[in-house]
């Protein structure tokens, strides 16, 4: 099966005040999810991630040299944590992302930094650690207040299972395949440790 680590660190100041500089650390809470969707030539697909036991830490930072401000941080998931909504199809891509020798997944968020028209709009790289392998990608994040102890950071990245040397599964002797190309949207709440 698959394992997928989200990692998420340096960002700028989202959480701190304009001339603030210390450190946050918020706890990654178990309201928090992740997605994976993919296309069948039928149709298409939806694994959320299930059972997230929401104790990954994320912390704030910024230099006093330059106002900036990072986020750093890790979730890491059980590759056997996602539900497929679909009993065939949650068994498929377990065996598809490896999940028996890869337990975890991970995503890392590497210098993520603030849209300077956009506030709100963080930009940067993203490390995706899957079935054995890291690979990494461009993406962009909206950091949402819910109020002053809770914060939403939300996202997506598209890749390919063959980027991780992993082979789309298949049914029926092809007739049912699907296809390469899968989205992981990631919607994590953010408290107050």
């Amino acid at each position: 099966m698959m394992m997928f680590y989200v990692l998420l660190p340096r960002v700028i100041p989202f959480f701190l005040s304009y001339g603030e500089c210390n450190e946050i650390q918020r706890q990654v809470t178990g309201k928090s999810r992740v997605e994976i969707s993919g296309i069948t030539n039928i149709n298409d697909f939806h694994c959320l991630s299930v059972n997230y036991e929401g104790q990954d830490i994320i912390e704030e930072s910024c230099s006093q040299n330059d106002d900036k401000s990072s986020l750093s941080g890790e979730i890491v998931m059980k590759s056997v944590g996602f539900d497929c909504h679909n009993s065939t199809m949650t068994k498929d891509f377990a065996k598809t992302i490896k999940a028996n020798e890869y337990p975890e997944i991970g995503i890392r968020f590497i210098e993520l930094q603030r849209d300077q028209s956009n506030t709100d709009l963080l930009f940067g790289d993203v490390e995706i650690a899957l079935a054995g392998k890291s690979k990494t990608y461009t993406v962009s994040c909206l950091i949402k207040d819910e109020n002053k102890q809770r914060k939403y950071l939300e996202g997506a990245c598209t890749f390919r299972f063959s980027d991780f040397d992993l082979e789309p599964p298949s049914k029926l002797f092809g007739a049912i395949r699907v296809k390469d190309t899968i989205s992981v949207d990631f919607h994590l709440k953010l408290k107050m440790v």
